[in-house]
């Protein structure tokens, strides 16, 4: 399942994180980044997968579940679920996560403030 959401305010791998993800590379595919969430505590599968294709507007996540661990050593092949239920909903989790991250506009402008000179200070 792929999702779409727009730039956020914080850096994606944080936003994951905060979402319940751990980063892996995978050693077979020339250390290639993505994010899995464990269904069950203390073990690896099944797990939720998403990997990010990022762009300057928006962040694709390619979303599924990997029910198992691959079968045969060499092949990518996991009973991988990209539809779904659980899928969507994990899906809609993310989104309403990110709904957090688009509203947080800082107040004020970063930077310094012009200082105010003691008269001005005394008499305002």
């Amino acid at each position: 399942m792929r999702i779409i959401i727009p730039k956020l305010s914080t850096a994606l791998p944080n936003f994951l994180r905060q979402c319940g993800y751990t980063q892996i590379s995978n050693p077979h595919k020339n250390q290639e980044v993505s994010y899995a969430r464990s269904l069950n505590p203390g073990r690896f599968y099944p797990r939720f997968h998403a990997y990010l294709e990022i762009g300057s507007v928006e962040t694709k996540i390619n979303l599924h579940l990997d029910a198992k661990k691959p079968s045969y050593e060499g092949t990518t092949a996991h009973s991988g679920e990209y539809e779904g239920a659980l899928v969507e909903k994990e899906a809609e989790r993310i989104k309403n996560a990110a709904q957090k991250f688009l509203s947080q506009t800082p107040s004020q402008p970063l930077g310094f403030q012009k200082k105010k000179s003691f008269w001005k200070r005394l008499f305002s």
